[in-house]
Order: C-alpha cells, then sequence, then structure tokens
C-alpha cells in the first residue's frame, strides 16, 4: 500500500498540494510528502482535511405509485465511517452527522462500513450522538460483519449494532420499518451485506419476508451488487455505498469506474453515472465518506447524499443496465466489490 502511495506522491503533490511541476527539488518534496503521508496528514495527501471538502449532493429518483405523503421526502445517505484507517475520518462522520441534521432531512439513512479497523466505538458513539431522537435507519456494512475486534469479546456485529441502537438508529437485518409523513406511513427494508451471495432459495426466503409494492419504497443495502439479487418489481429504490469514485485507480478497491464497466456492463458515462434501472427498481450508490491510507479518494470529496424522493404513476422504463456476463456470476463479483483485506463471515444457513 504505501509503496503505490510513494509513487503516486510526485502527481498528488502538483494536484492537491499546489507545489507546481517537478523541479531539481523534486527528490526532496517527495521525502517531505513522504514523511508527511507516514505521519497520516490528510492535507499532504488531499489539500484539505475530509470534513473541509465534505459536500451535499442533490439527487432525485422517481418511484413507481410513490405514496402521496412520502412525495417530495428528503432521505440523507452515509456510507462508510472507515473509522480506524484514517484519523480524519471520525471528523469527517461527526461533520457530515451534523450537517444531515442541520440540512432537516426527513430521515437519515447509514449504509454501513462504520468501525473499518481498531474496535474504537466510543467514537461510533460521539459521531450518532446527533441522531438521537431523530428518524434514522441502518444497515451493516461486510466490515460490521467480521470477527470480534482484538480483546473485545462480542463480534463487530454486535457492537456495530449496540452502538447505533444506543443512539436511536433502527437496525435493518432482512427487515423492514414503518415511517410516517404527512399522514401515510410506508416502510424502510434493509438487508444484510451478502445477500447476492447467497442462495436463490435464501434469497427467495430474505425477499419474501419483506412485502414489497408501494408501501415498501425504499430498500437499503451497503453492497451495490446486491441489486442484482433484487426479485423483478419488486421494490421502488434501492440505496447503496461501498464505493469510492475517486480519480486514483488502485486494483482491490470498490471503484465507481470498475462498478460501471464490469459490474454494470455498458453504462452510460462510466466515470460518472451511480444511478442505473436494475429488474424494475432504481439503484442510486453514494460516494460516502471515509478515507483510507491510499487515496482512493482523491478527485473526489466526501458527500451527503440528500435523496428526494418523487411519485409517478406511470409504467416503469424499460431497464437500460445489461446483466453480467454470463461467466462473472454475483458471487465472483461480491468477492470482488469486496476490500480484500477483509475476511468476512457468513453464518446464514
Amino acid at each position: 500500500m504505501r509503496s503505490i502511495l510513494r509513487n503516486l506522491l510526485p502527481l498528488l503533490c502538483v494536484a492537491a498540494c499546489g507545489r507546481g511541476a517537478p523541479s531539481a527539488g523534486a527528490d526532496e518534496a517527495l521525502a517531505t510528502a513522504d514523511s508527511a503521508a507516514r505521519q497520516e496528514d490528510p492535507r499532504a495527501i488531499y489539500g484539505a482535511t475530509g470534513a473541509e471538502n465534505l459536500r451535499v449532493v442533490p439527487v432525485e429518483i422517481e418511484i413507481r405509485d410513490l405514496p402521496n405523503g412520502w412525495n417530495g421526502m428528503k432521505i440523507a445517505a452515509l456510507s462508510d465511517f472507515q473509522l480506524g484507517l484514517w484519523p480524519d475520518n471520525e471528523r469527517v462522520a461527526t461533520a457530515a452527522v451534523r450537517r444531515a441534521v442541520a440540512e432537516r432531512a426527513d430521515v437519515v439513512v447509514l449504509l454501513g462500513d462504520y468501525v473499518a479497523r481498531g474496535g474504537d466505538y466510543a467514537a461510533l458513539d460521539r459521531i450518532l450522538a446527533p441522531l438521537q431522537g431523530k428518524p434514522a435507519f441502518a444497515v451493516l456494512g461486510h466490515a460490521d460483519e467480521n470477527p470480534e475486534p482484538e480483546g473485545e469479546p462480542d463480534s463487530a456485529q454486535i457492537l456495530t449494532t449496540r452502538a447505533l441502537q444506543r443512539n436511536g438508529v433502527r437496525v435493518l437485518r432482512n427487515s423492514r420499518a414503518p415511517l410516517g409523513r404527512n399522514g401515510d406511513t410506508a416502510y424502510i427494508a434493509g438487508v444484510e451485506p451478502f445477500t447476492a451471495r447467497k442462495p436463490e432459495w435464501r434469497q427467495a426466503e430474505i425477499y419474501g419476508g419483506i412485502p414489497g409494492g408501494p408501501r415498501t419504497p425504499v430498500v437499503l443495502a451497503h453492497f451495490a451488487a446486491t441489486a442484482l439479487s433484487l426479485p423483478t418489481d419488486k421494490y421502488g429504490a434501492m440505496i447503496a455505498g461501498h464505493t469510492f469514485c475517486g480519480r486514483v485507480e488502485v486494483p482491490g478497491t470498490p471503484r465507481l469506474s470498475w462498478v460501471n464497466t464490469t459490474l454494470f456492463p455498458g453504462t452510460p458515462d462510466p466515470e460518472t453515472r451511480r444511478i442505473y434501472r436494475i429488474r424494475g427498481s432504481t439503484l442510486f450508490v453514494t460516494c460516502g465518506l471515509g478515507y483510507g491510507f491510499v487515496p482512493v479518494r482523491f478527485g473526489y470529496p466526501p458527500e451527503i447524499a440528500m435523496i428526494t424522493l418523487r411519485g409517478f404513476s406511470s409504467k416503469a422504463t424499460r431497464d437500460s443496465i445489461k446483466a453480467p456476463p454470463a461467466e462473472a456470476n454475483v458471487d465472483s463479483l461480491i468477492q470482488s466489490y469486496s476490500r480484500r483485506d477483509t475476511a468476512a463471515t457468513d453464518t446464514t444457513p
């Protein structure tokens, strides 16, 4: 990882640090930047802290037969806090949660990968505190499914779930929960991160336990690949995360270009496309918040996706995304899409 970053640093210093083109002092500049990177200084690589770069991205999703009371609903979607991968990540996530509350979103949804390394669940409590008393729902990510952190008797799944629940966040594990707005009650559903890897009978069991139709217009998931397991025309929209949208291509990381060329081949504008039609549902993928040591977020700041739901009654348009190649099954896609340094376990029968 560090060797990859070191090879990238001259370019990054030109683009992010304003140092200009390499000169006779390039070696000295490289040594200085490399030393700063070893100290994990966000400004040395990205030119600013993540919290300074945080932005709100407006998104509109049209959903057929959306309940009238949900028309115009604003959903703040936050994903991938990645606590433990970069010291600045707690500040970024804290700023994002506070901003989502300040923007008066109708509901905040969290899409997984909260504590990626180190087991600092006290930090997660600090970040989530502003959500107490607010409508908020969450799913877990693959990092949250890891075995117990070092020195902890409980699994990451248990510790993460407890932290979310302590702060009033409803955790959805292959389930749905009601949300009322303007006199209309409908449901937000959420599925486990590795749903698309499960056998067809188990997928049918999961989705069979989550009633669909207009009263369940939104499903939350960690992986965008989960959309490939959705029953046709059963749910209006899926919101997913686990995707970095930066310009630095690092094999094994969840890159937007990979999503658009391999996961959903044939996507128009593969560098920017993040809204898809899959099996009659609309999929939106947020680029998330957290930074890692390798600058895969370089060129794309952390975001709060502010999603507005719009209803319509006409027939859904035909899917515009081609199916994955026949030789690339969903299991292999999910494994490629996961961080390769995380060994996630699947205990579902």
